[in-house]
């Protein structure tokens, strides 16, 4: 209908087309927890996958037939299995365990707001310049507020104004749902911490060393930096 509300996003392809991007963007993301695409892909995608995490929570017989219909089955050219050296694994088979047991106690006390989306600079900065962002599953190893709270954390400990309220307000936001999220928090800002001391001692290093090497080619060349000799 002509000026009716938007529903959903048809993303320039057919119903059949649409339904398979959508499934496996959603396959990519329970596989490595977080996946990089257009800001109209992540928001579709991101209204499946929380469907599916709730499916998940639900732990039914009837929840489990329709998540395992909704993960995108991938398919080698090769119909003769041994030609593939044990590598061919049903997606369903490999995702349905990590949805119904890791997925589920991760975010069983989670009221909602299971994935998070992040904008980006544009992937194809000399094409089509389409918006990009960044789809990932809350609470994470790859939860990008989670590492940028832990990065904010390092950073104003070390200046006299000490943590600042929104900082303090951003970490009881990560951590609120997240188990053992004030420990893991610890151990992410100390990691971080020993990073920053070895780049320091990286940046020492060289920079004595490149003055070792100053201080070699001026006793070699006495006339470097001071003006050349003149010559009786």
């Amino acid at each position: 209908m002509a000026g009716g509300a938007l529903k959903y996003r048809h993303l320039s392809r057919k119903s059949s087309h649409r339904q398979a991007l959508l499934r496996n963007l959603v396959s990519s993301l329970f596989t490595h927890e977080s996946i990089t695409t257009t800001w109209h892909k992540a928001k579709e995608a991101q209204r499946l996958a929380e469907k599916l995490i709730t499916l998940g929570k639900k732990n039914t017989n009837a929840s489990r037939r329709k998540a395992e219909s909704i993960f995108f089955l991938q398919r080698d050219v090769a119909e003769d299995r041994s030609l593939l050296n044990g590598r061919f694994i049903q997606e369903p088979v490999r995702l349905l365990p990590h949805l119904f047991t890791t997925l589920r106690q991760r975010y069983l006390e989670r009221p909602g707001g299971y994935t998070r989306v992040l904008r980006i600079e544009p992937m194809n900065k000399h094409y089509d310049q389409a918006p990009s962002a960044i789809l990932e599953l809350v609470d994470g190893p790859k939860d990008m507020r989670f590492l940028m709270t832990a990065k904010t954390l390092v950073r104003e400990r070390t200046t006299e104004e000490g943590i600042r309220e929104l900082t303090a307000k951003n970490v009881g936001k990560v951590t609120r749902y997240r188990p053992d999220g004030f420990e893991d928090l610890e151990k992410e800002v100390k990691r971080m911490e020993a990073e920053v001391g070895n780049v320091r001692l990286r940046k020492t290093a060289i920079a004595s060393v490149d003055e070792g090497r100053r201080e070699g080619h001026r006793e070699r060349q006495p006339w470097v930096g001071g003006g050349r000799k003149k010559m009786g």
